[in-house]
């Protein structure tokens, strides 16, 4: 309805901030326990190092992906590369919408040059599903193209073929992976 009474605005206000509200919480609870991981996984037993390689790159991967949707979103939000491990270090400002960039392509880079992160996992695998390194060009190559450096993303697009991806056109791509 184009008029609405006061508090039928006020209700609708409150709903689309409780949203934005709701989705900020949710990445950082995806950094929040990438970042736990990362700083806390060398510390596991029974597990090898190749192993804890896979799953810091695939963290990194998660990390990178939620600072992406947040910079999309708010253009710059405070960058938390660590755990928070008291309340003085859970009270980051606002990193730039740069320096938000430069922190998702560092952990995208990270994960493509991870010798023990596969390029494509085949469906039955018991890995099927998880990070690998074509989804990280792929979202490489999205970032890529937010930043408008169009020839990087044709290159991480065509790197993700490479892994063993079909080829076709960019939405068959995204629809494989």
């Amino acid at each position: 309805h184009i008029f609405m009474t006061e508090d039928q605005m006020e209700t609708e206000i409150s709903g689309v901030i409780d949203l934005f509200s709701d989705i900020y919480k949710r990445f950082y609870t995806f950094i929040y326990r990438a970042n736990d991981v990362i700083d806390n996984i060398g510390q596991v037993p029974d597990m090898s190092t190749g192993e804890k390689q896979r799953a810091i790159a695939e963290c990194k991967f998660l990390r990178a992906f939620a600072y992406m949707r947040l910079n999309i979103l708010y253009k710059g939000v405070p960058l938390y590369m660590n755990a928070i491990t008291s309340p003085e270090n859970g009270n980051k400002a606002r990193s730039s919408e740069a320096d938000v960039w430069a922190a998702v392509l560092q952990d995208l880079t990270d994960c493509v040059n991870e010798p023990n992160l596969p390029g494509k996992y085949n469906s039955g695998d018991s890995n099927y599903g998880r990070v690998t390194k074509g989804a990280a060009y792929a979202l490489r190559g999205q970032v890529y193209m937010w930043q408008k450096n169009w020839e990087a993303a044709v290159d991480d697009f065509n790197s993700v073929a490479d892994c063993g991806f079909g080829k076709g056109t960019h939405k068959d791509l995204f629809d494989e992976l």
